[in-house]
């Protein structure tokens, strides 16, 4: 689909819903407002749906990313609307357990998502620079071409941990598989689901 550049118009005021919804993703290095809420905002701009009005990453205490709290401005407060905002997000490799309600709504929230989380660590000195990190990203970008999509690294104790998602993670652990068992360097690295 083809969005053009919207923009809107200064001075226009309109009611708004107010909406939450929360992505349970680990973005790594990645900015949550570049990765998602963005490219939702042009597309809530273009198909009148709304706006984004906010953007926020959720930690743990220890600076750990657990997921992305998106505030939303919706011209319709109805499930229909929230379905299509969860397509939309959908489309940006929202993983399964995202969720989106109205922000006075007492009732359950719409649970939506299509990709399923992959994280590959690795000891430090197996890749203890950033060329080393950049070689390794590429080489699993590679394996999985369309399959999945990169969500950054982190630093956790002694490895760098990637983030990947997809709509297969028994496919994506196969190709990344392949590649590491080819592979000297990184062929220690492990691959485990993320819940």
């Amino acid at each position: 689909m083809f969005f053009r550049d919207v923009k809107p118009k200064k001075g226009q005021t309109r009611p708004v819903c107010l909406a939450q919804a929360h992505l349970p993703v680990k973005l790594g290095h990645r900015d949550a407002e570049k990765v998602f809420a963005a490219p939702l905002k042009a597309q809530l701009l273009a198909t009148g749906l709304g706006t984004v009005l906010g953007c926020d990453t959720r930690a743990r205490a220890s600076g750990e990313t657990l997921g992305v709290d998106l505030s939303l401005g919706l011209n319709r407060g109805t499930e229909a609307a929230l379905r299509d905002v969860a397509a939309l997000l959908e489309t940006l490799s929202a993983p399964c357990g995202s969720s989106i309600r109205l922000a006075d709504s007492l009732g359950d929230p719409l649970i939506f998502g299509l990709t399923e989380g992959l994280e590959l660590a690795i000891d430090t000195p197996a890749a203890p620079d950033a060329d080393s990190r950049r070689d390794l990203a590429t080489a699993c970008r590679g394996a999985l071409d369309k399959l999945g999509v990169s969500r950054g690294w982190d630093y956790k104790r002694d490895q760098t941990v990637f983030y990947f998602y997809g709509e297969s993670y028994a496919e994506m652990r196969q190709r990344l598989a392949r590649v590491l068992k080819a592979s000297d360097r990184y062929g220690a690295a492990t691959i485990r689901r993320m819940a």
